[in-house]
């Protein structure tokens, strides 16, 4: 391994704090020693950008600030020192960061996010959020984060430090309107709430409340900037509220409670930023964020805080047009918007690669040309955070190169040495599972035809997802099995055991398919002697599930915190207990105790239609009722 040294005495001080922090992890040294030296030169005229050239044996970086510094010693690992021609990147961007998702069961343990933050440093990320709606403690609330996995200050702190000392920014990112029904749930908290997941605007406990939240980020963070939410409020003032205080304009009640939550910002010093959905939300006749006949009247438009700082998600749009009329709609609102795009990791049993290609290709362009020099990548866990999130870190590479090299064509060979130098993995092979969602046939550029975690999910019995997919195209499962049969194959053969995971998973699907298949053609026409042979394979799928279970647990505790995994326990062994029970049904209806099987009643019906939505989310597809 090429052993790269860098001298301190000629190294800006940051710089050698965080190279200093990097050695303990990648083979930098400091002195002369190695077998490469690299000198680093500070240009400020060189705007956010780098520059790696040859002075005879030794590596001369010329940059304008530390993450792009940081960016060329991850090229110079990628290269293993062998730098053969001068190499320029430059970005557009000035903060380039990651929103990680915390509050959907999975919360990532301070020593494994560590490990992420040097990744991130030496792929020239200056940023970082971690996404807490209740997962920090907050004094005086002991619901607060209650058995979910809570960060206490001091891990903060200790993540901020860390940070720190890579060039990297922690900024607060909480909820301070809406998405808080985890602890709404809790009676402690019925004098704050309008709806179940939404804060009652006017009342003074609520902004006691608030004020607790953005003083505990203003005490473990250096950061002056935080991230204050207030997204999809769908049903703000339709609650208590409306008891309270009677019907008020949704723009006009959003507005207020931002002016309140502002000042105590500015109490603490803080910049704060939002999510800018519930705008255009609310000037929409059908509440959609991308309505084209969105109207926002201007006495609303000028009562906005400018104070604020607006974020403008989007993790959908395949086409660069619409990314630009959205930040035209942001700047008609007085706001050149921050973006908040996405690496997609949420419904998802592994990131989606082919889908964060298609968006975040067509993003980054969009905001080059529209002036945004502020972004970061969302990975959200919607649905139990079941995602293998280190793989989304192939995500963020590739992400991280379209930046950095936004006039020219990435070079892939390049993206795939500094993955392999810096994640300490092989690209190919961690995206390889992506194909745990199915995309041949998809009508929409970017999006699965056939999502993985909704048939790992689906009853054996009700095959809600199985039933609904086979309304639209016949045929789909047939090529489902064959695709998931083959994918078992080729991830079986890497000896990588980041994979074994994603094998397994690709085996019991293709299994499970199969399965249902037969299931329904033997019970169709009433042949026992094919129903037999379902029940003979039953166990061999139990005991995939319970591989599985014992896999999940693997994975999660190697790098969250325990808390959350039990939901995830108890979705897989409520599927070996329901193929059980299919299989107690089978033996009841060759034995004759019951006429039929109830469930299975219905197969042939032609009147159901397809639905296009929903069928990603465990709840959707495990039974015919919402009680779980």
């Amino acid at each position: 391994m090429t052993k790269i040294s860098w001298i301190p005495q000629q190294t800006d001080e940051q710089l050698n704090v965080a190279l200093t922090a990097l050695s303990q992890n990648y083979p930098l040294a400091k002195g002369s020693g190695g077998d490469v030296v690299v000198k680093f030169q500070k240009n400020a005229s060189q705007k956010n950008s780098y520059s790696i050239v040859r002075d005879g044996t030794d590596i001369i970086v010329r940059y304008d600030n530390i993450h792009c510094a940081l960016r060329a010693v991850g090229t110079i690992l990628a290269l293993a020192g062998k730098i053969e021609n001068d190499i320029t990147e430059r970005t557009n961007f000035k903060t380039i960061g990651i929103m990680l998702d915390c509050s959907r069961n999975a919360v990532m343990t301070v020593e494994h996010f560590k490990g992420w933050l040097r990744q991130l440093a030496l792929l020239g990320y200056n940023m970082a959020m971690l996404y807490t709606e209740d997962t920090y403690e907050l004094t005086g609330e002991p619901y607060f984060g209650y058995q979910r996995g809570r960060y206490t200050p001091e891990e903060l702190k200790e993540i901020d430090e860390y940070a720190s000392q890579l060039g990297i920014e922690m900024i607060g990112c909480i909820q301070t309107l809406g998405h808080l029904e985890q602890i709404l749930r809790w009676s402690v908290y019925d004098d704050v709430k309008d709806t179940s997941s939404v804060l009652l605007v006017g009342e003074e406990k609520t902004y006691k409340l608030i004020e607790k939240m953005i003083a505990n980020f203003a005490s473990v963070y250096k950061s002056k900037r935080i991230h204050i939410g207030m997204d999809e409020t769908h049903d703000l003032g339709r609650g208590r509220f409306l008891d309270k205080f009677g019907y008020k304009r949704g723009f006009d009640i959003f507005n207020e409670h931002l002016d309140r939550v502002i000042r105590i910002c500015k109490k603490y010093k803080l910049k704060p930023m939002i999510w800018s959905d519930m705008y255009f939300r609310m000037g929409s006749k059908v509440s959609e964020y991308y309505d084209d006949d969105c109207v926002i009247p201007d006495e609303v438009k000028a009562k906005i805080p400018k104070d604020v700082e607006l974020v403008y998600w989007d993790y959908y749009h395949t086409d660069e047009a619409g990314y630009l009329k959205m930040i035209d709609k942001h700047k008609d609102l007085g706001f050149t918007p921050i973006m908040g795009s996405g690496v997609w990791t949420w419904g998802r049993l592994w990131h989606a690669m082919t889908t964060t290609q298609a968006t975040v290709s067509q993003c980054i362009p969009a905001c080059t040309k529209s002036g945004i020099d502020e972004i970061f990548f969302t990975m959200w866990g919607d649905d139990g955070g079941y995602c293998e999130f280190d793989s989304a870190v192939t995500g963020l590479a590739y992400s991280a190169e379209l930046i950095y090299n936004s006039e020219k064509q990435i070079d892939s060979e390049l993206l795939k040495k500094r993955f392999a130098a810096i994640c300490f993995g092989d690209f190919d092979v961690i995206t390889l599972p992506s194909e745990l969602d199915v995309y041949e046939g998809t009508e929409e550029k970017g999006y699965p035809r056939i999502y993985g975690a909704s048939i790992l999910w689906d009853d054996p019995l009700y095959g809600i997802y199985f039933r609904n997919e086979k309304i639209k195209t016949p045929d789909i499962w047939d090529k489902a099995v064959r695709h998931y049969s083959q994918l078992a194959e080729k991830l079986n053969a890497i000896s990588d055991d980041n994979i074994k995971h994603a094998a397994l998973l690709a085996e019991l699907l293709a299994k499970k398919i199969a399965l249902r298949i037969k299931l329904e053609g033997a019970y169709i026409d009433k042949n026992f002697e094919e129903l037999k042979k379902v029940i003979a394979e039953i166990p061999a799928i139990i005991n995939l599930y319970d591989e599985l279970d014992k896999s999940f647990r693997k994975s999660w505790l190697s790098c969250n915190k325990v808390f959350g995994l039990d939901t995830i326990q108890r979705r897989l062994a409520s599927l070996a207990r329901r193929y059980r029970e299919l299989s107690d049904r089978i033996n009841e209806l060759i034995d004759g105790k019951i006429e039929k099987i109830d469930e299975l009643e219905n197969l042939s019906d032609t009147t159901m239609e397809y639905i296009s939505y929903g069928f990603h989310v465990y709840r959707n597809v495990i039974s015919g009722t919402l009680i779980q």
